[in-house]
């Protein structure tokens, strides 16, 4: 981050799908950015099935209109919110803002290169238990990749699951539990079990 601070003309450049982990991303980068000075990207990559244009029946229409028109629509929404949530986030008026298509976690990294970044903010879009899945598989891609520092955010929200999901995910972990000890011939019914199937 030091090397970051002392070469602050290099732009930061924010990933983001519109999901609240990527309007946690740019807040932060909005704000890394108006204490350094160094210039915003904000990125948002239309993901391209083998270069073939799709489209979208857009939500408020009855045209169709091609992903890369409906991925501008969408930027504009979840800047103008964002701006309307954060009235301070003044790097937000003069950022670079990028939409391409491509595979996301590789075209991060070209767009990166390509704009000489200094720094790379993603949102964490991970919530499963395995630590594989924690940060997200495109977030983790992206690590993987790159050669410039990343700051990965989550937001308040992160993580947060609904009561269905909640249930969902203990009676899996409870499921797991089972196979463990039939696995390992332990046998015989936890409480936990016994709830289950009473």
């Amino acid at each position: 981050m030091t090397d970051f601070i002392s070469n602050a003309e290099k732009p930061i450049l924010v990933a983001t799908d519109f999901s609240e982990d990527s309007k946690a991303a740019l807040v932060w980068a909005c704000n890394f950015a108006e204490c350094t000075g160094a210039p915003l990207a904000v990125l948002h990559v239309v993901h391209d099935l083998a270069s073939h244009p799709g489209f979208y029946l857009a939500k408020k229409t009855d045209t169709i209109q091609t992903m890369l028109e409906v991925a501008e629509t969408m930027m504009d929404d979840f800047l103008a919110q964002l701006k309307a949530d954060y009235p301070g986030l003044n790097p937000l008026d003069s950022a670079d803002v990028q939409l391409v298509p491509g595979l996301p976690a590789t075209r991060i990294i070209e767009v990166a290169n390509l704009l000489k970044a200094g720094l790379l903010a993603i949102g964490s879009r991970g919530i499963d238990c395995p630590p594989h899945a924690l940060l997200g598989s495109i977030a983790e891609r992206v690590i993987e990749l790159s050669t410039i520092p990343i700051v990965v955010v989550k937001s308040e929200q992160h993580g947060v699951l609904d009561k269905k999901e909640m249930k969902r995910q203990e009676k899996n972990l409870k499921k797991d539990r089972k196979k463990l000890k039939d696995l390992l011939g332990l046998g015989g019914k936890s409480k936990d079990e016994e709830d289950i199937d009473g």
